[in-house]
């Protein structure tokens, strides 16, 4: 057998080798995929028209629910209000928030309104239960999507 030969041989060797591992983790992926739990629930759309808000009440937020029981275990919300902060205050749990609309400001007890930065569209952030922290809306409105991940609350820090 010549070193062509050989070195053909080896080649076609290796791309059949290659194709079998190739296979084999398709069929590992698939029977991985196919084991993992289903997503919960059906696909949810909601245009942004059609979200019904609650009572506008001076100094409150207008909440519209879009996934869960705000009160009562892990939610999806959209909220809007107009200019105002809150008090410093906490939350039993874990919240992420995106602003969509205005400009918002976010900081924990050792900051203040005044030096937080200002949150425009697409802005972030996450909030540990617990910990003391103000808000503020500094547009006429602020529209802004939150998750929690437990009941929605709200404690005045003392």
């Amino acid at each position: 057998m010549s070193i062509l030969t050989s070195t053909t041989a080896t080649s076609a060797a290796n791309s059949a080798a290659k194709k079998l591992v190739t296979a084999l983790i398709g069929a590992l992926v698939m029977t991985v995929a196919s084991a993992a739990p289903a997503a919960s629930g059906d696909m949810l759309v909601k245009p942004f028209e059609q979200l019904q808000f609650s009572e506008k009440v001076p100094g409150n937020p207008q909440i519209s629910p879009v996934k869960g029981i705000p009160e009562t275990q892990p939610s999806s919300i959209v909220m809007k209000m107009g200019r105002g902060a809150f008090t410093l205050h906490t939350h039993t749990a874990n919240y992420q928030l995106v602003v969509i609309k205005g400009v918002m400001k976010h900081w924990d007890e050792k900051g203040s309104q005044k030096s937080a930065p200002k949150m425009g569209p697409g802005s972030y952030w996450y909030q540990p239960a617990g910990q003391v922290h103000g808000d503020a809306c500094e547009s006429n409105e602020c529209v802004w999507f939150i998750t929690f991940d437990g009941p929605r609350d709200f404690a005045v820090h003392q």
